[in-house]
């Protein structure tokens, strides 16, 4: 009986750490697949509990005031509405038209940005230099105006989506109005199923990591915009209103600044390397200006979390929830360092 009882620990010893694996791919292949399930209650809960989370800084500046939770939440969310319903009547139909503009106009760029690449072309093969630029120029240009033409197809589509969906639009601001005035009461109930010491760690974390980045990037990345899109334009900049602001909302996805201000150099240098070297000029100045001036100020403490992961945490967030797992990808990775500390060994 011992010998059998050893024998069997001895093979519980070695099957248990092989099991490991297969059981934790099973266990988050079925949480997939529950997440996708309940992709549109999720979304609404998770846009929900954002939205009261950047509403709620207002609203306590308003009870401080002496005004009541439910008149301070109800001006909060009015004064929101009226200022998405300004920019939609005013700022929007203007990037849409931009945008529309700027497709239309696309082949115009891309006959000037072939004769540039023709010029530079000559003087190479004049050099003796064995490079195809007017190969390699066709293939860019031709990728570069069926990824515009895509993405100004989707912009209207988009804007009409999100208009559309009333019903979901109510319930969001019905579970945003819930979780303002009763929030705290609900995750002290989510939160007593946890142990004491990740409870209160995540007590001290995720409100911290979310305020760093959403409030930090929300205002790095208007800005930007706004400082984009001023410069562009005083520069005479052919659409810089709409490249400013496509720069600043590309600011809210962690790296996408970077891409947002290559991708426009890219376009802007197919009408004239001047102006790209121009707008280069202008980013240049700007990116330094926001990010060792104001960056540092806004963001805090947003915890070391390596590019790699950064970009892991990213890419499952967008196969998870689209968009809003892009926005939610960092600052749940921040938290999730920040926590996976009480479990790290410690070194004597």
């Amino acid at each position: 009986m011992n010998a059998t009882s050893k024998l069997l620990k001895k093979l519980l010893k070695w099957l248990l750490p092989r099991l490991s694996l297969p059981l934790l791919v099973l266990n988050g292949w079925v949480l997939l697949l529950l997440l996708d399930y309940f992709h549109t209650p999720l979304n609404i809960l998770i846009t929900g509990s954002v939205l009261a989370f950047l509403l709620g800084y207002p609203v306590r500046w308003l009870e401080r005031r002496g005004i009541k939770p439910l008149p301070a939440i109800i001006m909060i969310l009015i004064g929101t509405l009226l200022v998405i319903g300004l920019l939609a009547v005013t700022i929007v139909p203007l990037l849409v038209k931009q945008a529309q503009s700027l497709t239309s106009n696309f082949s115009d760029w891309t006959n000037s940005f072939h004769k540039q690449v023709q010029i530079l072309h000559d003087w190479v093969q004049e050099k003796g230099i064995p490079i195809d630029l007017d190969g390699v120029a066709t293939n860019l240009s031709n990728h570069l105006a069926t990824q515009l033409q895509a993405l100004s197809g989707y912009l209207p589509k988009f804007l009409q989506g999100a208009v559309g969906s009333i019903f979901e639009s109510f319930l969001i601001i019905v579970v945003t109005v819930y979780i303002l005035l009763e929030g705290e009461r609900l995750w002290i109930g989510i939160l007593e199923w946890l142990p004491t010491s990740l409870r209160e760690r995540l007590k001290t974390v995720l409100p911290r990591s979310f305020q760093n980045y959403f409030i930090g990037q929300g205002t790095i990345g208007l800005i930007e915009g706004t400082a984009m899109s001023l410069a562009l334009t005083v520069f005479q900049i052919p659409y810089g209103f709409l490249f400013g602001i496509f720069i600043g909302v590309m600011v809210l996805v962690p790296f996408g600044g970077t891409i947002g201000i290559t991708l426009v150099i890219l376009l802007v240098s197919m009408k004239s390397i001047w102006l790209g070297l121009t707008v280069l000029v202008i980013a240049l100045v700007i990116e330094q200006i926001v990010q060792n001036g104001i960056a540092p100020r806004l963001m805090g403490h947003l915890t070391g979390v390596h590019p790699v992961w950064v970009v892991m945490a990213i890419l499952i967030g967008a196969k998870i929830s689209g968009l809003l797992g892009v926005l939610l990808a960092v600052p749940l990775a921040s938290t999730f360092k920040e926590i996976m500390e009480i479990y790290k060994p410690k070194r004597y």
